[in-house]
């Protein structure tokens, strides 16, 4: 059955987007920032795109930001629509704007609500039907429901070579080797390292195995009771309810 009320939202979102909402100003030398810190890795790339932006290196902020809204990170969703709202690397495209904002306010948050509808009220009746489609095939991608699909069968695959009591032995027989987490500029961080970032983990290896498991309960409740099935666009209506409040 499939659940309309907003608390899964917030239950998912608190806990799988907690640390994709602002970039920390982070030393790039710092040790921790070593190849198997997916979280501190996560915040770098988060940093190096916002000073991208800033700069002006549309070219860059581009990359990054699209790593990042492939792992659900609403902001850099929030962020690619406005670069194609302003044309900034990509063409002026209001249709692809307003479907990239649709996705960031997928999980509620005002100020990517009332974005998303300032640039829908600016389409006519053709380009929303285009901006619709898009936004459709953008939710089913990168939506957090398929967030926490993907991040729920890599933490089953990580617990599942925990080794230990599930309460006092860490994941250490996990290799830590196979995540990923680079940070070079000629050999970005793939992306389970950066799916475990948005999980605030720095590593599977190395975390206890019951932590592990109460995140993915969390994932599993969310993807059981929330499962939109095939996405509707009467989905997004609470969005323009919720602005006209």
């Amino acid at each position: 059955m499939r659940h309309t009320s907003h608390q899964w939202i917030i239950l998912f979102t608190a806990m799988l987007f907690a640390s994709l909402a602002q970039a920390q100003l982070i030393d790039f030398n710092s040790p921790l920032g070593g190849a198997t810190n997916a979280k501190l890795t996560l915040q770098m790339i988060q940093q190096r795109a916002d000073i991208a932006y800033a700069h002006g290196q549309d070219r860059r902020a581009w990359g990054l930001y699209q790593q990042l809204a492939a792992v659900g990170d609403k902001f850099a969703q929030f962020r690619i629509a406005t670069m194609y709202e302003d044309g900034r690397h990509a063409s002026r495209d209001p249709v692809q704007a307003h479907s990239w904002a649709a996705l960031a306010a997928e999980t509620g948050r005002m100020e990517f609500r009332h974005y998303q509808a300032s640039l829908r009220a600016q389409l006519d009746p053709q380009q929303l039907a285009m901006s619709d489609s898009i936004t459709k095939e953008l939710i089913s991608n990168n939506g957090i429901f398929n967030q926490a699909v993907a991040a729920l069968e890599l933490l089953q695959k990580g617990v599942s070579r925990c080794t230990g009591s599930r309460v006092g032995s860490r994941c250490d027989s996990v290799s830590s080797s196979t995540l990923g987490c680079s940070i070079a500029s000629d050999f970005p961080p793939d992306q389970t390292c950066l799916r475990i970032g948005s999980l605030g983990l720095a590593d599977i290896s190395g975390s206890y195995p019951a932590s592990l498991r109460r995140i993915e309960h969390a994932l599993d409740v969310f993807v059981t009771e929330y499962n939109p099935g095939r996405v509707q666009l009467g989905d997004f209506e609470w969005f323009e309810q919720a602005v006209r409040r």
